[in-house]
């Protein structure tokens, strides 16, 4: 997704990029910089995830729950494909791939995006709690993803990969 929009300040940019944008362009622009910002988008998304590497092939199950790591896919425990958005999905993958381990707030944003924890290191919250709302029968308290006070976060469920016990 590029994000385009009218507020350019160096706080902005980093927020619309750390809340899941893959590029952010400033009014005003030309049509060519678009395209070519379009070009590289497309680009990008034709490269394996940052954080599947590892996961590529792979299928993750976890609390009745499918992770596809090729296909990109979600199923919830009933079967139906659940829609996550970029930085979700390899939230997800990067806590399925590291189950039962504290992962700091600067860890996960590196695993999951590729980048160190810059100005926002709190965007990372707001995709635990998108996920939180997606997998959890009550969000408000969490069983597959816990919070450890004053560390990170650690997904608390046993996982399988490929049928065998992770």
């Amino acid at each position: 997704m590029i994000q385009l929009t009218a507020r350019g300040s160096e706080v902005d940019r980093v927020v619309g990029l750390e809340m899941g944008a893959d590029d952010y362009l400033v009014k005003p622009f030309s049509i060519s910089e678009l395209l070519a910002r379009i070009r590289a988008v497309l680009r990008r998304s034709a490269m394996p995830p940052h954080g599947s590497a590892s996961g590529a092939g792979q299928v993750f199950e976890f609390a009745g729950w499918r992770l596809d790591a090729t296909r990109r896919q979600l199923r919830s425990p009933s079967g139906a494909l659940v829609d996550l958005r970029g930085a979700e999905f390899e939230l997800l993958l990067a806590f399925v791939e590291r189950p039962r381990h504290v992962l700091t707030r600067d860890q996960l944003l590196e695993l999951a995006r590729g980048r160190s924890a810059a100005a926002v290191e709190r965007s990372i919250d707001v995709h635990i709690s998108r996920l939180r709302h997606r997998l959890e029968v009550d969000p408000g308290e969490p069983e597959l993803i816990k919070t450890v006070r004053g560390e990170g976060y650690v997904f608390a469920a046993p996982v399988k990969v490929n049928g065998a016990a992770w």
